[in-house]
């Protein structure tokens, strides 16, 4: 049997996004959170006493990580090192590699893929087994050809594991690395470690192509992404197990305003939602329904912030468990949204037209013409990504699609 971490899009010097204003001690807990997931991960390699450990890409939000960031990176490779433990490094669309951005040299323990060229290595585990190991690095933000078709096929060896940093979808077109889950499974492989979907996500029924999430999410839109995964293989069979190493937990509290009446109720409703809050340090979106029947007065507590500075100093000696980052009312948009002569699979057609980089910019022609605003978004590979979905975010929320117009 082999025993290892999956880990993937660690973003180490990512920032949490959406935040505005923010506790001293928050802010202080925020600029430590992406150090101390890493060196939650490497517990857990050690703790479990793992045969090695696969870093599926992004593990750098950017292809230039700040000194403190590398410095502890090194010092968390040569843990490993201690303790035996070797580690698998590729890098994706936001790390990809370019030697000389960095000022250390990698310990004997890390074995690192920096082609964009498929290559194999290969270990013998303290079980005497063999594993071989397949993968390739980004070395440019874009990689906009299916990869898998360079990888070898399963090598005579005790266990083959793919390591590839991409998105899935029915066709060839995208900008990292597209692949179609059934051409990983006809290399016979035993495990694909991927990496680049932040949302956990299984991609066939045996569970051995397999996105672990990000171990930290940075967005509200990440509220899954708080794990890393210990798979186990052993001939014929795959286990994987999720452990949790998030030091942050965004959360969302829906709660119905219908039994309230004054602003003294509206906050005991909350008061008693809040009291339910688990896990470790959670960043909290409460989002308000049910509140037609309120007078102006309370209202405008609510919108104007008065609501959210209240809870902040009432949970002050809380602010180590939770922090109360926004306080928003959900609208009945549904009677509001304007008819759109268009269906929503048109809509999908057209984003995945402008998914490759030539085609966006077209629609850019006028920025990308200035020589210093094309340089910078050429250094921001998720610019792209971060355009298109606000824009259908957008549409989605203004507009109602022909199938919903009944």
């Amino acid at each position: 049997m082999v025993k290892f971490i999956h880990a993937a899009d660690l973003h180490m010097d990512r920032s949490f996004e959406g935040l505005t204003t923010l506790d001293k001690t928050v802010q202080e807990k925020l600029l430590k959170t992406n150090l101390t997931v890493l060196s939650n991960i490497i517990e857990q390699a050690i703790i479990n006493n793992v045969d090695f450990v696969l870093l599926a890409g992004d593990n750098f939000h950017q292809n230039r990580p700040s000194l403190k960031i590398q410095k502890h990176f090194s010092e968390q490779m040569k843990r490993l090192e201690k303790n035996h433990i070797p580690v698998f490094i590729i890098f994706g669309n936001h790390d990809f590699y370019q030697k000389e951005r960095y000022w250390f040299s990698f310990p004997k323990n890390v074995h690192l893929f920096t082609s964009e060229t498929v290559e194999t290595k290969k270990i013998t585990i303290k079980s005497g087994e063999t594993v071989s190991l397949s993968g390739f690095s980004y070395r440019q933000p874009w990689i906009q050809k299916d990869k898998v078709m360079e990888f070898p096929s399963r090598e005579l060896t005790d266990y083959h594991i793919g390591l590839y940093h991409g998105e899935p979808g029915v066709s060839q077109k995208g900008n990292y690395a597209p692949f179609q889950p059934s051409k990983m499974q006809e290399k016979g492989y035993d495990y694909w470690a991927l990496g680049h979907i932040h949302v956990p996500t299984v991609l066939n029924e045996k569970q051995t192509i397999v996105y672990p999430g990000a171990p930290q999410g940075h967005t509200k839109k990440e509220q899954a992404s708080t794990s890393i995964l210990l798979v186990e293989l052993s001939k014929g069979s795959c286990q994987i197990h999720p452990i949790k190493v998030a030091e942050v937990y965004w959360k969302t509290k829906e709660i119905s305003l219908r039994k309230a009446r004054t602003t003294k109720e509206v906050i005991v409703h909350i008061r008693q939602q809040l009291s339910k809050v688990e896990y470790g340090f959670s960043l909290i979106e409460i989002k308000l329904k049910d509140y037609d029947h309120l007078n102006t007065d309370v209202l405008e507590r609510i919108q104007s912030g008065e609501l959210l500075d209240y809870l902040l100093e009432e949970f002050s000696d809380r602010i180590n468990d939770f922090f109360i980052w926004r306080i928003s009312l959900i609208e009945d948009t549904f009677y509001t949204k304007i008819p759109l002569a268009a269906s929503a699979k048109l809509m999908e057609q057209l984003f995945q037209y402008y998914q490759t980089p030539q085609d966006f910019q077209q629609i850019l022609n006028e920025v990308y013409s200035h020589q210093e605003a094309a340089r910078i978004l050429s250094e921001l590979p998720e610019y792209q990504e971060e355009t298109l979905e606000k824009a259908k975010q957008l549409l989605n929320q203004d507009f109602l699609f022909e199938e919903d117009q009944e």
